[in-house]
């Protein structure tokens, strides 16, 4: 058995030092470089690092102590165009309100006079009316907010009558926006429905 100390004085990540594939044994290097494995002559060792390209190297020789450098693996990227949109700068206040009690059918079924009454269906009428703004306050609080129409004005460099008149067709064609409950999701697509019709 030979003991293999090697030390590099190039190390910028932690490298991972294996035998070749018949032994298995494995060790990796200090924070500086270090490492100590048990090879004997005929193995090889193999470096690999995050970021590196791996190298092999052939123990036929005796020396107890070497340097290794291993060179960089640089993978170009196609390329790529970021783009940011602001998002939404205000806290979204929490507007929920309570729907009037009404008859429930079972309810109906024992007193259908007063179920049918006027005020009892006046009163479910209003609790469909509440349950949607519920589900809606998100999206109503972040396109009526002010600072909203002023990033969108600023960033498209649109008239306000212009703006309003996107908002209009974007409330017509993204009926699906008005139940998001996340105000910086209904920027995003505000934002991609601004840059989508001001292309064409």
């Amino acid at each position: 058995m030979l003991a293999a100390c090697l030390v590099s004085n190039y190390i910028q990540a932690l490298w991972l030092i294996r035998l070749n594939k018949k032994t298995g044994k494995v060790t990796a290097t200090s924070p500086a470089g270090s490492f100590m494995i048990y090879a004997q002559k005929s193995d090889t060792l193999i470096f690999t690092a995050i970021g590196y390209v791996p190298m092999e190297l052939p123990l036929l020789f005796e020396e107890n102590s070497l340097f290794v450098m291993l060179r960089e693996d640089k993978i170009w990227l196609n390329e790529v165009v970021i783009k940011s949109t602001r998002l939404y700068p205000n806290k979204v206040e929490e507007r929920t309100k309570t729907a009037p009690r009404t008859m429930s059918p079972l309810e109906g079924i024992f007193s259908p006079f007063d179920y049918f009454w006027s005020l009892e269906r006046e009163k479910r009428k209003l609790t469909k009316i509440v349950e949607e703004n519920n589900r809606t306050q998100t999206y109503r609080q972040v396109i009526t907010d002010p600072d909203v129409k002023k990033i969108m004005m600023e960033d498209y460099e649109v008239t306000e009558e212009t703006y309003y008149q996107l908002v209009v067709q974007f409330n017509q064609q993204q009926g699906h926006v008005h139940y998001f409950t996340d105000p910086d999701a209904i920027m995003e697509s505000l934002h991609a429905f601004f840059q989508k019709t001001l292309l064409k």
